[in-house]
């Protein structure tokens, strides 16, 4: 037995009244889709990264350092480093002003410890970028990806240029760099 449809399509009394959202396969899926999304959501959305001080790059500008002066690999390797406790204390062994942060860094160290900095840029896995090809070779200065960083008062929440192909390839034309989709992804 089977009954008509506004369109003239039979359904079997066993489909009727069924709700496809109800399908065990599609709830697992929506299941899934949520729970990979709480894991990349907040980097795409640009969720707030905080880092062990409050480091204030326009006074450290201000005084005189570059940033390869913190940032020590950045000309010369992929990766721009982060500074270790050992180069905060090359100036900040004994207090030079009376912050907070800064005494931070000495407290840290007295116990022995590092400055655990967290990554704001976040790579993707199957791209390589390199420092040293976008600062020496190219001569780019760090505010091309970092914005107005020099400027800052505080360690930056997200990045300034999202990592995005579309941004990348943008710069890459305008700067008439190579695009061979193998020179960056591995």
């Amino acid at each position: 037995m089977t009954d008509q449809k506004p369109t003239g399509e039979t359904t079997k009394p066993e489909e009727r009244g069924r709700n496809p959202l109800l399908n065990p396969f599609f709830l697992l899926g929506v299941v899934l889709f949520f729970a990979a999304g709480l894991k990349v959501l907040p980097r795409w959305i640009g969720e707030p990264v905080r880092q062990p001080i409050q480091f204030n790059h326009n006074k450290h500008k201000q005084a005189g350092l570059a940033c390869n002066d913190c940032h020590s690999t950045v000309l010369e390797q992929a990766s721009a480093g982060l500074p270790d406790i050992s180069v905060c204390l090359t100036c900040h062994e004994s207090a030079v002003t009376e912050s907070k942060e800064e005494e931070k860094i000495r407290t840290i160290a007295a116990g022995g410890g590092e400055l655990a900095w967290n990554p704001v840029t976040l790579v993707p896995t199957d791209v390589y970028f390199s420092h040293r090809r976008h600062a020496t070779l190219a001569k780019l200065d760090c505010s091309v990806c970092h914005g107005k960083i020099g400027e800052s008062l505080q360690p930056p929440e997200r990045p300034a240029v999202p990592i995005k192909m579309d941004n990348c390839l943008a710069c890459h034309q305008k700067m008439r760099a190579n695009e061979d989709c193998y020179g960056c992804h591995r």
